[in-house]
């Protein structure tokens, strides 16, 4: 009989202390209600170029409003960046300069006047120098080969040392080889230039006035845009010379000091946003049809219990949670919840992530 008392006090504890869990967590009476911890949302904040930190603006606990600046680097090199962007821009959107379109007009025309040269061919002076020049080593080699010819002649007979007929026949040897020189150089001037040297000189001509056109013409649109495209990049990356708050927050984690220096892309400290806090209850599944996105629900804090804060349904989570077995049968569907995001509305900012939260789902 004992026995039987032991067993059912032991079965009667065990309801008591499941129905205690099941209402900690989710308590149902004309409504729906459920508890659970508030939570803010996080925003990491950082700059994508990063750099050296140059000052620190703000500390860990502060209050932030949006745009204001928490951290600054320092800025010389995108400061470089930017100014010489923008003078591209301005040359681009200006076009070039009255000197600079004359100096292009000079080099096409030299350029034009060399390619002519090259197909006129070498002028009729020249030709005619280079035949003087020619005739006089033809004399220059007949002489030096009749002196050489005539001390061969003496040195055979011993009548002139071998130093003497060896310096007329280096003479002689060097006047052929003048002639031989001069000949080549009145062959070349008559022949004209090479097709491969014209075909240079024209390429030459057809680049310079390539460019005169395009100074004359000015910057293509393309090329407007391309500079003005490089300056907002370079305004776009200059704006990242500091970190600033992107809303209203409070300032959780900053862990740097001036002198750091921080890579690019690099969250630097960690905001709660002061409009965003929220809490989130469970429902069970067999309850979810009582639940609705907008849905209004009052909310009670454990250091303000006796006020009610306002809150609304932001989201209802699309996965069930917290199944411990696979559902077998309908009464066992009860432990199968989804999540509920509770967004609470405090214009006082009194009520901070870690509170202690009971929600009140209104129908």
């Amino acid at each position: 009989m004992k026995r039987k008392i032991i067993i059912v006090a032991v079965i009667l504890i065990a309801v008591v202390a499941v129905a205690g869990v099941y209402a900690g967590w989710f308590r149902k009476d004309t409504t729906l209600q459920g508890s659970g911890t508030v939570e803010a949302r996080n925003i990491r904040v950082g700059s994508k170029v990063g750099g050296r930190i140059s000052q620190v603006l703000v500390r860990e606990g502060d209050r932030v409003q949006p745009g204001q600046t928490l951290i600054t680097f320092d800025d010389k090199e995108l400061l470089a960046s930017l100014e010489q962007a923008r003078a591209a821009a301005q040359k681009a959107r200006r076009g070039f300069r009255p000197e600079e379109i004359q100096e292009a007009q000079a080099a096409a025309a030299q350029a034009k006047a060399d390619y002519d040269m090259h197909l006129k061919g070498y002028r009729k002076e020249d030709i005619a120098a280079a035949q003087s020049d020619l005739d006089r080593a033809n004399a220059d080699e007949v002489r030096t080969r009749l002196d050489f010819q005539r001390y061969d002649a003496l040195a055979q007979k011993d009548l002139v040392s071998k130093q003497q007929r060896d310096t007329t026949e280096a003479n002689w040897k060097m006047a052929l080889a003048a002639k031989e020189n001069a000949q080549h150089k009145l062959d070349e001037l008559q022949r004209g230039y090479r097709p491969e040297e014209i075909a240079m000189s024209q390429a030459r001509y057809q680049q310079a006035q390539a460019a005169l056109e395009k100074f004359q013409r000015g910057n293509r649109r393309e090329d407007v845009e391309s500079a003005n495209a490089e300056l907002a990049y370079e305004e776009a990356r200059f704006r990242e010379r500091q970190v600033v708050a992107p809303s209203a927050a409070t300032v959780e984690v900053l862990d740097v000091r001036p002198g750091d220096i921080i890579a690019p892309n690099t969250p630097v400290a960690t905001l709660l946003e002061s409009d965003q806090i929220y809490v989130r209850i469970y429902v069970p599944e067999t309850e979810l049809n009582k639940v609705a996105v907008g849905q209004k629900a009052q909310i009670h804090v454990d250091p303000f219990q006796g006020q009610a804060f306002d809150g609304v349904v932001e989201q209802i989570n699309q996965q069930a949670e917290f199944l411990p077995r696979n559902v077998q049968t309908r009464e066992e569907r009860v432990h199968q919840v989804f999540g509920v995001k509770v967004r609470i509305t405090d214009s006082s900012h009194r009520v901070l992530p870690g509170m202690a939260a009971d929600v009140k789902l209104l129908p």
